[in-house]
């Protein structure tokens, strides 16, 4: 098929109200696994906060290297290390956790993409009782949002974890804003819990 009529489906497409489809699906014989979305963990800095709907808030306390440490703005006994987008250390409220494997190459979590779910094994240290979860990353795709901070494209990132030992999953779905470096919604679920979702309110990024 020539250049000229390739436009011309694509014009017909959009007219009939097919615009949100990426052009890549649009071109015959081309399917539509064939189009990569990537998301680049962001290079965060010291004093970059963000503020959430259910009061949750976090801000950058310290950046060394490839980790990154967030203190939780509603609560400072709280806090959480994560290399790239995947988490390490952690103080919740009543247990710390700390890593003590994982079996993933170096550099790995901090691009995440479409064509390639990163998956891997971990295991930690939470009040003196080890865990050995299996977690993978997921890219579902791209999709533009409004909340309270405002329009954002963002990228659709999921996280699912499940405890190999007990009868325990965990799920995290991330609507990410490569403009804000953080997600501006969030859905989750943890264990038996009911889950919940959170929306960006307010955000300040540090010069």
């Amino acid at each position: 098929m020539g250049s000229r009529k390739i436009l011309a489906l694509a014009a017909l497409l959009l007219l009939a109200g097919c615009g949100t489809m990426p052009i890549a699906d649009l071109l015959p014989g081309v399917p539509a696994s064939a189009h990569e979305e990537r998301a680049e963990a962001p290079v965060w800095r010291v004093g970059s906060e963000w503020r959430y709907s259910d009061g949750y808030g976090l801000k950058v306390m310290k950046h060394d290297g490839a980790l990154t440490t967030f203190q939780r703005l509603d609560d400072p006994s709280q806090w959480v290390v994560r290399r790239g987008f995947l988490r390490e250390d952690a103080q919740s409220g009543t247990t710390l956790r700390k890593l003590l494997f994982e079996d993933l190459s170096t550099g790995a979590g901090t691009t995440l993409s479409s064509k390639a779910p990163l998956t891997y094994r971990r295991e930690t240290l939470s009040d003196g009782v080890q865990h050995n979860h299996a977690t993978s990353w997921t890219v579902e795709g791209r999709r533009t949002v409004r909340v309270p901070a405002g329009e954002f494209d963002c990228i659709i990132l999921v996280m699912r974890t499940r405890d190999l030992d007990h009868d325990w999953t965990g799920i995290e779905r991330w609507w990410f804003s490569p403009v804000v470096q953080n997600y501006v919604r969030m859905e989750y679920r943890y264990g038996k819990e009911e889950g919940g979702s959170r929306v960006l309110m307010s955000y300040r990024l540090a010069p």
